[in-house]
Parts: structure tokens; sequence; C-alpha cells
């Protein structure tokens, strides 16, 4: 990891105080009117700002660890296996957009048909593989963020959730909750993945901890307040609301999460027609913004980069004169799911490549929308072969064995 000097803590507590606690408050960039992805296709536009360092409390100067540059490049994917995809649909450089490649997506599809028939999960091995095993650099890391949160009273078993309209959606982690009537079935190999070294399910683990209250009753983090919002961009958590902070300290003061996913990418590639490498360059910014928001207040980031772009009704497919087209902005979306990846190997955080868990999933875990997650017809907390077949049951089964990894390196497996 790249090392650098933080600016003094005098500096950081005028930048935080400008900041008006929030980790970036850009108010020349709102946002436009969503399309049917809920991403807003734009082509004029400030570029949004840059995050300066969070100023922290207490004694240890050079907490939370310093962010490499973005010039720092990843040059293995064994980190990340979608980093390994290359395909001809996996193009991520603008060299790809002078062709066009045919999303097999969309409405006119089979989208709607996930997990019915023989379409079901066959290689549930890759699932596990979506979740890449912490090495001692990340745990050291997270370890060091733990500590932090419990200095600052962090509730070990709550969890947050930060992004854009997937992350919105109950489906996301909802129906795990002790206060919806959802089904949940799992087999015994999800079993299996789900089990802290204690024996104890992540999911028990979390239906534990008593995150907010609504309406005076107690609620879980799979049903408690979340910092998404649809059409977000990675910008927006940490930009100013009407409510006078950013979403990241929303949800810190409503949550007091020790943990926190963290998911964007889709509309940030849709925003507007720039390079492809244009476009991750400015994502990296304000991801390594969001990450130094939660990190600086004691909160465990888990990075996930996020599903495919697919075939959009409305939308014309291919390179044309429109500014914006299916195949730019799926070029697009794989430089930032790209970016994410490679921002989670070089930070050494934990991650959940979404996308290489999805790519065996019927269209890629789309739905008709070409944009969004399928549910399997029984609900998003079926985590068995005809689930597994869906978007939103897949994202839910690698981000509980995402959850339960950290959770087994900072609190259910003793110090090394």
């Amino acid at each position: 990891m790249t090392k650098q000097r933080r600016a003094p803590v005098a500096w950081l507590v005028v930048a935080w105080a400008a900041a008006a606690l929030g980790c970036v408050e850009d108010e020349s960039t709102t946002d436009v009117a969503a399309s049917s992805s809920g991403a807003a296709m734009t082509t004029e536009g400030p570029p949004p700002d840059v995050a300066p360092p969070l100023p922290f409390e207490g004694e240890d100067a050079t907490f939370p660890k310093p962010v490499a540059t973005s010039s720092a490049r990843v040059k293995t994917s064994s980190c990340a296996p979608s980093l390994s995809h290359r395909k001809r649909i996996d193009a991520r450089t603008s060299d790809a957009l002078d062709r066009c490649e045919v999303l097999k997506t969309g409405l006119a599809k089979i989208s709607k048909q996930c997990g019915i028939g023989e379409r079901r999960a066959k290689d549930m091995a890759r699932f596990a593989a979506s979740v890449p095993a912490l090495g001692d650099a990340t745990i050291e890391r997270i370890r060091a963020v733990f500590e932090r949160g419990k200095t600052l009273g962090r509730n070990p078993r709550v969890f947050g959730l930060v992004g854009d309209s997937i992350t919105v959606s109950s489906d996301f982690l909802g129906s795990f909750s002790t206060k919806r009537d959802r089904k949940v079935a799992t087999t015994a190999w999800v079993d299996q993945q789900l089990a802290l070294t204690s024996g104890e399910s992540i999911i028990d683990f979390f239906r534990k901890g008593a995150a907010e209250k609504q309406n005076g009753v107690e609620v879980d983090p799979f049903a408690c307040f979340r910092a998404a919002k649809v059409g977000a961009r990675a910008s927006w958590a940490c930009e100013m609301e009407e409510a006078g902070k950013s979403p990241i300290v929303e949800l810190v003061e409503r949550v007091n999460p020790a943990y926190a996913i963290l998911t964007f990418g889709a509309n940030d590639a849709a925003y507007r027609a720039s390079p492809p490498e244009a476009v991750a360059e400015e994502f990296d910014k304000h991801i390594l913004a969001a990450v130094e928001a939660l990190e600086s207040r004691g909160v465990v980031v888990i990075l996930s980069n996020e599903m495919r772009h697919g075939d959009q009704p409305g939308v014309k497919a291919c390179p044309s004169d429109a500014p914006m087209n299916d195949w730019r902005v799926a070029v697009a979306t794989n430089a930032t799911s790209a970016r994410a990846a490679e921002i989670a190997c070089r930070e050494q955080l934990p991650f959940i490549d979404l996308r290489h868990a999805l790519d065996v999933a019927t269209n890629f875990g789309l739905g008709p929308d070409g944009v969004h997650l399928t549910t399997f017809q029984r609900g998003a907390g079926i985590l068995d072969e005809e689930g597994l077949d869906c978007g939103n049951n897949i994202r839910n089964l690698v981000s509980l064995i995402a959850l339960k990894r950290v959770v087994d390196a900072l609190v259910a497996a003793p110090p090394r």
C-alpha cells in the first residue's frame, strides 16, 4: 500500500469544520432526472470534487491508514476473480467504443424466469470464491478500524448499507430480518458457508443486533435505515443532505454499525458520456473518500462491485448519434466494476466480487430492465439451487459470506 503523509491535525480540524461533518460536500453536483435504470444520462455537468482527509480523535495520527493513489495499479487478479474476465463483453476501455456487442439481456429475453425449470445454480463453489479470503494485511487493517470503533461505541452486531437503488431494495438482505415475514431457505452447503467459528449462523448473529428503533420498536440491521438512494453515484455518500449531514454521517449516527457494505458503480457509469478510463478515475476518488469517511468513524468497510449493464428498453443498443447507448454504458460499468475490485486489492479491503458471482446466473442476474437484479419467485431469502440462479438471491448469499468472514476475523476468532 502506498504510504502518504497525513496533513497536520490542526488543518484537518479546519477541513472538518468546512465540510460540515460530511466527507464531500459538492454543492455543484446534483442528481438529475433518472433514466429507467435509475441512472442519470447527461453529457454535461461539472466533475465532483475530491474529499479532503477526515479528522479523527485520539493520539494515533496515522489512523485511518492512508489510501493509495489511483495511479497504483493492480497487476494480479488473485484477489478478485472478475479481473480475469476477458470476454469481448468485458471490455472496459475507450478502444471498445467503436464496436458493439449484443447484450443478451432485457425485456425480450428470459430475464423473469431465473430459477425455473432447469435454470438453477450449478457452480456453488463460485459463490464462495466471489468473496476472496482475508489476507494478513486486510485483517490488520480491519482490526485497527474495529478497535477504533470500539472506543467510539460501535455495535459489533450491527452492519450498515451504503449504495444506490439495488441497496435501497429490501430484497437486498431484508428477507433475513425477524421483523419481516419473508421466507428464508438454505441448504447444508449454504449453512456451512454462513456458520461462524462459534457455530452460530451469521444471520442469527445479526438478528440479535439492535440497530435502531422504528415506531418505538427495536429492529435488527437487516431492516434498519440504509444510506442508499435511487440514482446515486459514489460521490453522493459524502454529499451534504437537507438534514445538514452526509448520508454516511446519518447512517453512523442512526444505526451505529461496526461494519458497512459499500456498493456503487452503475450510476457513475451512466452519468455522462465520458471515456471509461475517466469514469473509473472519478469513481476511484469518491469510493476512497467514502471508505475513509467510514473508517475514520470506526466502521469496517466491505467493498462490493456491481452487476453488468444489459439491454435497456428505450435506449439505443449500439454506437450512434446518441451520446449514450447501452454498449457505452456497459463498457463504463465494466470499468467501474473492475476499479472497485482494484481498489479492494490495492487497499487490502474485504471485497464482494458480485460481478463474478452473477456471471453464472440467468441473464447475469439482470431483470427485464437490463440494469436491476432479479429475485426468485419465492423470495430473495431462498438460498438453494433454484433461488441462487437469481440476482438478489446471489447477492444476499455472497454478502452474508463476506460479513461472516469479517465477523469471524474480528469477533468470533481469537487474535492471532
